[in-house]
This record gives structure tokens, C-alpha cells and sequence, in this order.
């Protein structure tokens, strides 16, 4: 079964130039474990519902599933990692007393929305990636990703119960610690921030975005060994065809 998931690249430009916002996965997760990740995770039927409520607006996007995905990428953000991006109400700022309460669902996204006087302008969230997870993978997930601008007002705070660590951190920095077995990536975060790294500035990247006509889906193709092992994936990307092993860093 492939479940359909969303995240979000949420970027912000610095002193040093472009940063992106990124979590660790608890050791213990049952996916991409101890991976450094972006917030994101499984789109809900509350999510749809939410996207075509007072509580969203939008003028350049019809297609609805693509606003649910939105929505949910923005959720996760909130959940994974205390921020509410693209909120159009800078003053409705949300406690982590909201937030554990939408973690453990005894708070809807529309309500907290609602009662902090918070509206999502689903417009600044700009569709930017399709990873679907191979086939032979214990789990698979349709995930779209979707980038929107973040500032230095927006600190990041891990959850402490699906990630551990958080950090605004440059891509070039990610990729050189996972160069050096310090951190895990995923194949696919790999890539993203390989062609993050490219840009100066989150203007830059966001006029990429908003140029893409149609985003590509890209599917990996696991590789196993002899025993029937996954060890790496090939991937046919625009820039060429790659292939990552498995989790090349250490745990």
C-alpha cells in the first residue's frame, strides 16, 4: 500500500546564505530512522476538508488534492517542528501546549487555526518535488514536497517523540557532516539539498519553484543483493542517473 504524504522545505535566508530547516528522526522510528529529515508526514481526510475551508486561502491553485497536501505539509511543520509557516496572521502565534495537543490529536488543525486567529495562505506554499518510495521498500508513501519561505523569527523546536534533534543548518553543511558518516540522510533529502545548495538566496529558489510547469514524479529503483538485501537505489534524476547505498552514513 502506498499512502499519500506531504512535506515541507522551509527556507530562510541568512548572513551566510540560504538555510533550511531540518529534523531528526527518533532511532527508534519504523521509518527512515536517525535520518535527518523535513518536516512532513501522512496526509489525513481532515486535511482535504481543511484546504476548502475559511481558514485557507488561495487564487493559483485548483486542484485540491494538491491543497490538502499543502495543508498537511503545514501541519507536520507545526507538529514536527513548532513552526507555523505561512501563516498570513503573523500575530497568531501557537504554544507548545497547542501543539502537543494537535500531536496527540486532541486538537484539530482547524481549530487551533481558528482559535488563534491564524489563516494559511496556501499560495506562498509552492509544489517542488514527487518522490514515490520503490517498490520492495516495507513502506511506500506518494509524497509531494512543497518549499515555502521561513524568516529568523521562526525557531525551530523538535518534538521529542518523532524527532530528536532540529536545526536551521545551510545544505552545504548537511551534506558535508553526512560526507563525513556524521549524519543520515535519505536518498531523496540527499538530493534536495544537493540542488538547494545552488541557490544564494530563497528568492532564487522560489522563482525556481514557481516556474516548474509540471513537477516530475521520480521513482527509485531498489537494488538487493544475492540474499535479496536492499543495498542501494538508482534514480534517474534531470541532472543523470545516481545510486545511493543504503543509509551510507553511521547510525
Amino acid at each position: 500500500m502506498v499512502r499519500e504524504a506531504a512535506a515541507l522545505i522551509l527556507v530562510r535566508d541568512s548572513s551566510n546564505g540560504l538555510q533550511v530547516c531540518m529534523l531528526r528522526r527518533v532511532a527508534t522510528s519504523s521509518f527512515a530512522a536517525g535520518a535527518f529529515v523535513f518536516p512532513g508526514g501522512a496526509v489525513d481526510e481532515a486535511d482535504h476538508e481543511l484546504a476548502i475551508s475559511s481558514c485557507c486561502f488561495y487564487q493559483q491553485q485548483t486542484d485540491f488534492k494538491i491543497l490538502a497536501c499543502k495543508v498537511a505539509a503545514l501541519r507536520e511543520t507545526l507538529e514536527e517542528a513548532g513552526i507555523l509557516a505561512a501563516n498570513a496572521n503573523k500575530a497568531g502565534v501557537v504554544n507548545n501546549t497547542l501543539r502537543h495537543q494537535l500531536h496527540e490529536g486532541e486538537l484539530s488543525f482547524e481549530t487551533l487555526l481558528i482559535e488563534r486567529a491564524a489563516s494559511l495562505d496556501l499560495d506562498s506554499v509552492m509544489f517542488y518535488d514527487h518522490w514515490i518510495t520503490p517498490e520492495g521498500a516495507p513502506k511506500r508513501f506518494d509524497t509531494r514536497f512543497f518549499i515555502a519561505k521561513g524568516s529568523m523569527g521562526h525557531q525551530v523546536s523538535h518534538d521529542n517523540i518523532e524527532t530528536d534533534s532540529s536545526c536551521w543548518a545551510l545544505p552545504e553543511e548537511i551534506l558535508s557532516l553526512y560526507e563525513q558518516g556524521e549524519v543520515k540522510l535519505m536518498p531523496v533529502t540527499h538530493v534536495q539539498l544537493k540542488r538547494l545548495s545552488t541557490f544564494k538566496k530563497v528568492s532564487d529558489v522560489l522563482a525556481f519553484a514557481k516556474k516548474q510547469n509540471n513537477v516530475p514524479i521520480i521513482e527509485p529503483l531498489l537494488n538487493v543483493d544475492e540474499a535479496g538485501k536492499p543495498v542501494s537505489v538508482t534514480i534517474h534524476l534531470s541532472e543523470g542517473i545516481v545510486e545511493y547505498l543504503l543509509y551510507k552514513a553511521k547510525a
